[in-house]
């Protein structure tokens, strides 16, 4: 049995998902050349077990970072067989869904969800699409307003400090201005969530892959 056919089996085998990481990178050099210099059936086999078995278990596992480096890889080589090959497709919308997890992981929800657009506009009606997308959309605002609210807490205990040494503050203004600031922080916070969920997605037009 060749190289090739003992990855294959391999591959296709139910392994942990350390065990496909370790594998793949003991064989980072087989795969690359074939990347490189293969005919269409190798990239095929390649970029296939590099996104099933590398880069989808490297995400799951919680190495996002470099699950984005290999996409990036991905995406290069992606393009030979653009036009060339059914799998170009489904190869195209994993690869697209792994670098918006991960994006989105990493708590970059605005380069996440141009992923996700991109996803959405060829299946607008796939459901964990849509969550994923509404899901970036509410952390994006939790992620400012969240700060907003802490800093308005701040600034409420820091009175109340004020109180207990003895530097009692009339002003009920003041007094109030930073709990007021937290409260009506996270009341925003909800109401823009839940103006999210019921919202229906409109992406904008992007140039087709």
């Amino acid at each position: 049995m060749n190289t090739k056919n003992k990855l294959k089996a391999f591959f296709d085998s139910e392994q942990e998902n350390p065990q496909y990481i370790e594998k793949y990178e003991e064989n980072k050099d087989f795969f690359d050349n074939l990347l490189m210099n293969g005919h269409r059936e190798d990239i095929e086999f390649a970029l296939g077990i590099k996104l099933h078995n590398y880069a989808g278990p490297l995400n799951q596992t919680g190495n996002y970072r470099k699950a984005l480096t290999v996409i990036a890889e991905i995406e290069r080589d992606l393009e030979k067989l653009k036009g060339q090959t059914k799998w170009y497709i489904k190869y195209w919308e994993l690869a697209t869904l792994i670098k918006g997890v991960c994006l989105g992981r990493l708590k970059k929800y605005k380069e996440s969800n141009v992923e996700f657009e991109k996803l959405l506009l060829k299946y607008p009606t796939n459901d964990k699409y849509i969550d994923w997308y509404k899901s970036n959309k509410k952390n994006e605002i939790s992620k400012i307003l969240d700060k907003v609210s802490i800093v308005g807490v701040i600034v409420y205990l820091i009175i109340l400090f004020a109180d207990f040494l003895g530097h009692k503050i009339d002003n009920l203004i003041i007094r109030e201005f930073g709990l007021a600031i937290a409260l009506l922080a996270f009341a925003a916070s909800y109401i823009w969530k839940k103006v999210i969920d019921k919202q229906t997605i409109r992406t904008e037009k992007i140039t087709a892959t």
